[in-house]
């Protein structure tokens, strides 16, 4: 059989030999170059020996889909400057301590989990579920690292259920620097005002006056959290979590106008008013010719559901249209007025939230910053729930999400372990 000869790239480390086990796996016995080791107790280097322990096998990077393995037998060290003489064993810079995986291996098997699961990882690279936890549990904190972060900038929060019938949930805060990058900073066990003040609270000084905007929903938890930590100049609404509240009762009004034609008007009448629930969710410079001809009937047979949609469009201009703080808040007090002063009643819940929440929404207008990054984490966060048949611990999906999000370029490839 041909025979090629690698390099080991681990340079810590002198090959003594290597054989092929019984299962096909290759052993290579290894001594470190070290000639001292810490003191396990003052924390003081040692030089003299004192034994060996016993041969430990360390678990390393594949070669040629064949598992690696390196036998080393740990020189033992006494320590000269203790009154008791305590004896301690080499510690390695390429393996964690008590660890049967070496780093390299570590970081190979943590850029194989990404967008994965433990299970088939396990199965791919035949190594225990256990030793893979285990590893994920060395390389991926449950909590965040401050110090990785010079400025925070942008942050978002929502909560998300992680069962069915919006059951059990947990909230996702998450930030985007200037440069764009995003990141999860925390996955909190519940939705609890408490909960998310407390966890602004922890953030670091420094960083929470980089914080510019916090996007969230209307949920008084939230909102109220970031005004008193933050202050509510940078709490901004997110406005598709506005239009959402102001075209449910559009879409009631449409239902229950659908109704009375349905029993009002001929079949074939009725049959060219269908779809109409996307035709008026949309602006009326997107239709199609055929589309804006239903809508004109409509129009025609409900001039109720008509003026209410027109007041839907008005108010989705205002948030598409840029402008200042200052200009946005007086259209929107004169479209709040116009309603009121109209014969459209559909819009009157709608109107006192937006009434509580003005502050909130018209700070929207400052920088123009929504949470859509946060909804296309929870996308990511359903998708990995269900890749892996559930996750409902806050700590791991933390993990997980800090390990889809930055797990390449957290374990890129390198010759230095």
């Amino acid at each position: 059989m041909s025979q090629i000869i690698l390099p080991l790239d681990i340079e810590s480390l002198n090959i003594i030999s290597q054989t092929v086990d019984t299962q096909g796996n290759i052993v290579i016995e290894v001594q470190s170059k070290s000639t001292s080791t810490a003191c396990h107790k003052c924390g003081k280097r040692t030089k003299k020996r004192y034994g060996y322990g016993p041969y430990l096998m360390i678990r390393h990077l594949p070669i040629l889909d064949t598992p690696v393995f390196l036998k080393i037998r740990p020189v033992r060290y006494q320590c000269e400057i203790c009154d008791d003489a305590p004896t301690t064993s080499e510690r390695y810079d390429w393996c964690d301590r008590g660890s049967k995986t070496s780093k390299g291996l570590d970081k190979y098997l943590m850029r194989n989990i990404i967008h994965s699961t433990i299970q088939d990882v396990s199965r791919k690279e035949d190594i225990s579920y256990k030793s893979l936890a285990l590893t994920i549990q060395r390389n991926i904190g449950h909590k965040v690292d401050w110090s990785c972060y010079k400025n925070l900038d942008t942050i978002g929060i929502d909560e998300i259920s992680l069962k069915k019938g919006h059951r059990d949930f947990v909230t996702i805060v998450s930030a985007k620097t200037k440069s764009g990058d995003l990141s999860v900073i925390a996955v909190l066990p519940d939705r609890f005002k408490e909960t998310v003040h407390a966890f602004f609270n922890s953030i670091p000084n420094h960083l929470k006056r980089t914080v510019k905007t916090v996007c969230c929903d209307m949920y008084d938890g939230f909102v109220q959290s970031a005004k008193e930590v933050f202050g509510s100049q940078v709490v901004a609404v997110d406005r598709y979590h506005v239009a959402k509240l102001y075209r449910a009762p559009l879409d009631q009004l449409r239902i229950k106008e659908m109704l009375r034609l349905k029993s009002e008007v001929s079949s074939d009448e009725y049959n060219r008013l269908e779809g109409m629930m996307w035709i008026l969710r949309r602006n009326h410079e997107c239709l199609l010719k055929a589309e804006k001809d239903k809508l004109s009937l409509l129009y025609k047979h409900s001039p109720k559901l008509k003026q209410a949609h027109k007041y839907a469009l008005k108010l989705t201009n205002i948030f598409n249209t840029k402008c200042n703080r200052k200009v946005a808040l007086s259209k929107l007090n004169r479209w709040i007025s116009s309603v009121k002063n109209s014969m459209v009643t559909c819009f009157a819940t709608f109107i006192k939230t937006l009434q509580k929440h003005k502050t909130s929404i018209l700070n929207y207008f400052k920088a123009r910053k929504n949470s859509g990054f946060v909804e296309g984490l929870n996308n990511k966060i359903k998708v990995m729930t269900r890749r892996c048949y559930g996750i409902f611990n806050p700590a791991s999906i933390f993990q997980r999400l800090q390990l889809d999000l930055g797990g390449f370029k957290m374990f890129a490839k390198s010759t230095n372990n």
